[in-house]
């Protein structure tokens, strides 16, 4: 997903399971910004949804899911 959204010149966020707790904060914060250019968020459900807060998504991926409990 990610060489499709740099092919086509397209703003996104990512967060997963590797994402820093501060980095975490910062890409949320960025993402809720209304001026923000990023449009696309990137979600792994292994990146735990810790005060997350997607109202302003225009669209979401949800990645990876993880079915094995």
């Amino acid at each position: 997903m990610k060489d499709y959204f740099v092919y086509r010149n397209i703003p996104y966020l990512i967060l997963d399971g590797r994402t820093k707790d501060e980095d975490r904060k910062a890409c949320l914060e960025r993402f809720s910004d209304p001026n923000s250019i990023e449009k696309v968020f990137v979600l792994s459900t292994k990146a735990g949804g810790h005060g997350l807060n997607l109202q302003v998504a225009d669209t979401v991926i949800i990645f990876d899911s993880d079915w094995n409990p």
